[in-house]
């Protein structure tokens, strides 16, 4: 078995009632619930066979970096002899960071790895409800959550990793009955929570190790370095600590209030509440101290051979990050009238508003970026120095920047930078009608205000506190920077380097979501009802990020990336903003079969179409934008789900007399089900390098003038590569000469599909009856019984030699797990 539960099984409590007080008027009530999880993972990777491991490259033309000749007024790359990478130039830095690469194992020329994930889970809860007097009530509660959970990496060699966190949740509340038609309910919350986790092979410093200099400095206190993060377009990455920043850590506290009045008068419910909330969040992450190397093939023409040679693309870095974070008050205020006119025609109508200023930064760190002033970069504080104690980054950084950096008071801006959207009103209204006896009407419109998140404006995101920077390689020239010394001697935080900014606008409008539906109910039977509804969702100022540093002028052309770039010193510069859109329309339709002869059953279906706008930098760097799919449009989605009662045993079609022994063993089973088959997700295909030469990342084909006859999906081979060309080339396939060939593809986001979503789960229970009314509950759960297999996106990297191959399921194969729940 992969799963094994003990207290109580799969969501199966130990609870303990226990109620006392000779007038009965207080009770309490505990439980307990644990999970033990052992799921085996399954990890099909991409990597270099071993032939490539040496350099050999077999047909595919490799390119020597250090050899140019002119064809046609353009400088093109000499192709090493038999495209073979000469023992002599392979890079010692690459040969010792591939030891940790897998190897190919498989058949089909890839690594297959199947470890086992562990997650452990212990929940408790208290509760206490005491009758106070006849028109109050008390009641109080605890919810204590621990989850502890070690993850493997892809590569063996890498180990496995640690996250654990801690959630709680306290409330009290007072439940008042003022007179025979008015109730008053009266909450408060305090919701403390924290999340750590580890590095892969967290404790040694690899960059000494591998002889990688650049990043001593950027050490983690107390961390004693991590395994660095390694990307090969084309082929899976080695992953240590970078990808998710770690180690890093999250803690969370929520203080809430609610007060609400519920007043009845004849055909009305007349609610009002107020709300409000104590939030702050603080973390502390590792950045990408340890390093993050880049290789897109723009050296020879291969990205691992890019990397023997020791060139990446571009490397990232910075100071890990002490405690960053925000905090904010929150008010909200709503009333409701719930209005019966006729006994065939009901109205909700109600409004919501909402003060929910912007999350202020932890000791100030949060800012804004403002190029039409001498010192453009405006951060949190008082006086003219910002807090230096907030980030290890911060003395070196200010040292060196502090002339372009002001605080908030010198520029008359507030202290969380951003001014506070004050227009926050909800509407909601909701209409029911009765046609008939058997048809229904319902309809109703709502605004949802969607809070700030973390990731965004309060995510460490500037000069002093963050000081990171991404250094690219300048294409088609001979390559000065490598793995050995990548930043040319040049130290983070000295006036040489080039840092990344994300600041935060200074007026932005809070987000929300547009729900409006029409639809009807019909009862087509005593035990059958059909439901058809069109459901919309619009999208107005959601999160995004905009592009605003980018390499100028447009077109693309050659030449140092960083020199491009229209405001300097600075890297990339990412705004957070709040001009993302969605365009949700579907269909919805239900047939509900409720139980008659022991079977009920649920069948769904829905048609739909999700668009999305966003800026777009893989298509124009800082004026790219496009209306495309959005990456969870599913057009069609089937869903159904069913429970039966075999009929077996006493009071039933067979064994109807059976004694209590047989009656007990083979009466009473129970089958449910549960079958989802829905389209794939959509996924965008892009290429392996910068084309643009302009730093950005994700960059898409342009289509070609041919495609591959008869082209049938495949698991090596899931979309033709043959309709897609590098935006070097004319869609005929030539080669672009001089500036032309520097340039953006045109593909748009999500135009492929992955494979088709199946996935069909059973169960099988049966309660035991047991002394002094307690129950012993058997359950035997099947998860994707029939084992089918539904595949993850592929390989989207067109050029590459492993473009559209599948090495991933979206499911996992067949789980069975027996679970047993005793109740006393």
């Amino acid at each position: 078995m992969k799963r094994n539960q003990f207290g109580g099984g799969l969501g199966g409590p130990i609870s303990i009632p226990h109620l006392y007080s000779g007038k009965d008027r207080t009770f309490f009530f505990a439980n307990y619930e644990g999970q033990r999880l052992r799921q085996g993972l399954i990890f099909n990777n991409t990597v270099a066979n071993n032939a490539q491991r040496t350099g050999n490259f077999g047909a595919k033309t490799i390119n020597d970096p250090l050899l140019t000749t002119t064809v046609g007024g353009t400088v093109v790359r000499v192709p090493f002899a038999s495209n073979t990478i000469p023992n002599s130039r392979l890079s010692p830095q690459a040969l010792a960071i591939q030891a940790y690469v897998p190897q190919v194992n498989t058949t089909t020329g890839t690594f297959s790895n199947t470890p086992s994930q562990a997650i452990d889970f212990d929940q408790y809860i208290l509760r206490l409800d005491h009758q106070i007097n006849a028109t109050n009530r008390l009641f109080a509660r605890w919810v204590y959550v621990d989850n502890r959970e070690t993850d493997p990496n892809a590569s063996p060699l890498l180990g496995k990793a640690s996250l654990t966190s801690i959630g709680q949740d306290i409330a009290v509340g007072v439940i008042t009955n003022i007179g025979a038609n008015k109730v008053n309910e009266a909450r408060a919350h305090y919701m403390p929570s924290h999340v750590r986790l580890t590095a892969f092979l967290q404790g040694t410093d690899f960059n000494t190790k591998f002889g990688v200099t650049g990043f001593a400095a950027q050490t983690r206190p107390g961390s004693g370095g991590s395994f660095p993060d390694y990307t090969w377009s084309g082929y899976n990455p080695l992953q240590g600590s970078a990808f998710d920043q770690r180690p890093k850590s999250q803690d969370r506290k929520a203080v809430e209030g609610t007060d609400n009045i519920t007043y009845l008068r004849g055909r009305q419910s007349f609610k009002v509440g107020i709300f409000f909330r104590y939030y702050q969040w603080l973390g502390y992450d590792s950045q990408t101290y340890a390093g993050q190397f880049n290789f897109n093939g723009n050296a020879t023409g291969d990205a691992y051979a890019d990397f023997l040679l020791g060139y990446p693309s571009s490397v990232a870095r910075a100071y890990p990050a002490d405690n960053f974070g925000g905090q904010a008050t929150y008010k909200q205020f709503y009333f409701q009238d719930d209005i019966r006119l006729s006994s065939k025609l009901t109205i909700n109508a109600g409004l919501r508003y909402e003060y929910s200023p912007w999350l202020g930064g932890y000791k100030g760190q949060i800012g804004t970026f403002d190029p039409t002033q001498a010192k453009p970069i405006i951060v949190s504080g008082s006086g003219t120095v910002p807090d230096l104690t907030a980030q290890y980054a911060a003395p070196a950084a200010y040292q060196f920047f502090g002339q372009y950096i002001q605080t908030s008071e010198q520029a008359h801006l507030p202290s969380n930078i951003t001014y506070t959207d004050k227009k926050q009103f909800g509407p909601r209204l909701g209409v029911s009608y009765a046609l008939t006896g058997k048809t229904i009407l319902r309809g109703g419109f709502g605004m949802f205000f969607e809070p700030e998140g973390t990731s965004g404006r309060v995510n460490l995101n500037t000069l002093p506190y963050r000081l990171a920077e991404t250094v690219n390689q300048t294409p088609n020239v001979v390559p000065t920077r490598t793995l050995a010394n990548f930043f040319l001697g040049t130290a983070l935080g000295s006036a040489q380097a080039n840092p990344t900014l994300n600041p935060t606008r200074t007026r932005l409008k809070v987000g929300y979501n547009e729900h409006y539906s029409f639809g009807f109910q019909q009862q087509l039977s005593p035990k059958d009802v059909l439901e058809v509804a069109y459901v919309g969702n619009h999208g107005v100022h959601l999160n995004g990020s905009n592009d605003f540093n980018d390499p100028t002028p447009a077109p693309p052309s050659a030449g140092s990336i960083q020199s491009r770039r229209p405001y300097q010193p600075w890297g990339t510069i990412g705004f957070n903003t709040q001009d993302t859109s969605t365009n949700y329309n579907s269909l919805q339709m239900k047939v509900d079969h409720r139980a008659s002869h022991g079977l009920s059953g649920l069948v769904s279906y829905t048609y739909s179409k999700f668009m999305q706008f966003n800026q777009a930098p893989a298509l124009g760097g800082n004026t790219g934008y496009e209306y495309a799919l959005s990456p969870y449009y599913v057009p069609h989605n089937i869903a159904g789900s069913g429970s039966y009662e075999l009929p077996v045993g006493r009071g039933r079609h067979f064994l109807n007399h059976s004694n209590a022994l047989v009656n007990g063993v083979l009466g009473g089973w129970q089958i449910q089900t549960i079958l989802i088959v829905r389209s794939g997700v959509p996924y965008t295909p892009v290429v392996g390098s910068d084309f643009a030469n302009t730093g950005v990342g994700g960059q898409r084909p342009d289509y070609s003038t041919t495609s591959t006859a008869g082209f049938k999906p495949t698991i090596a081979a899931w979309f033709d590569k043959a309709r897609y060309v590098t935006p070097n080339k004319l869609p005929n396939g030539v080669l672009r000469t001089g500036n032309d060939q520097y340039r953006y593809g045109q593909v748009h986001a999500n135009t492929l599909r992955t494979d088709t979503f199946r996935q069909y789960d059973a169960s099988l229970f049966k309660n035991f009856a047991m002394p002094r009314e307690s129950t012993l509950s058997f359950r035997a759960e099947f998860f994707n019984l029939s084992n089918t297999t539904s595949f993850n996106a592929p390989n989207a990297t067109v050029d590459a030699t492993a473009g559209g191959q599948i090495t991933s399921t979206s499911i996992p194969s067949r789980d069975i797990q027996f679970a047993l729940k005793y109740n006393f």
